[in-house]
């Protein structure tokens, strides 16, 4: 079934026609309120009904950003270079040999601290 031909118009940076974007305004403004508060600002504000379960839901995306999850970065695997196992598999050998190396976990960790330095 073909999308509704309307919802190419709705212009998203209104928050007079969007709700979402109505709830992230008044939670900038009320960033320790209730969600029954929150609900009563949109309405207020912008005309809006909106429930409880919405505005949690606004508060869980805009969160999802900051808690410390990793995310596949823009750059590519220049931030991350073991992207694939055989990557793992090598950087566990070279480990491997490190701790040979060095003698003991200790020995190889304070070797890598100072070459992160």
């Amino acid at each position: 079934m073909a999308k509704n031909s309307r919802m190419g118009k709705v212009d998203r940076s209104d928050p007079r026609k969007n709700k979402s974007l109505a709830i992230r305004m008044v939670l900038k403004k009320l960033p320790s309120a209730k969600a029954k508060d929150v609900a009563a600002a949109v309405h207020q504000e912008f005309g809006h009904k909106v429930g409880q379960n919405m505005i949690y839901m606004v508060k869980t995306k805009s969160n999802m950003a900051s808690d410390g999850r990793l995310r596949k970065s823009k750059n590519g695997p220049k931030d991350n270079p073991m992207t694939t196992a055989a990557l793992w598999i090598d950087a566990i050998k070279t480990g491997r040999a490190l701790l040979k190396a060095t003698g003991s976990v200790a020995n190889a960790t304070a070797l890598l601290k100072a070459l992160d330095r």
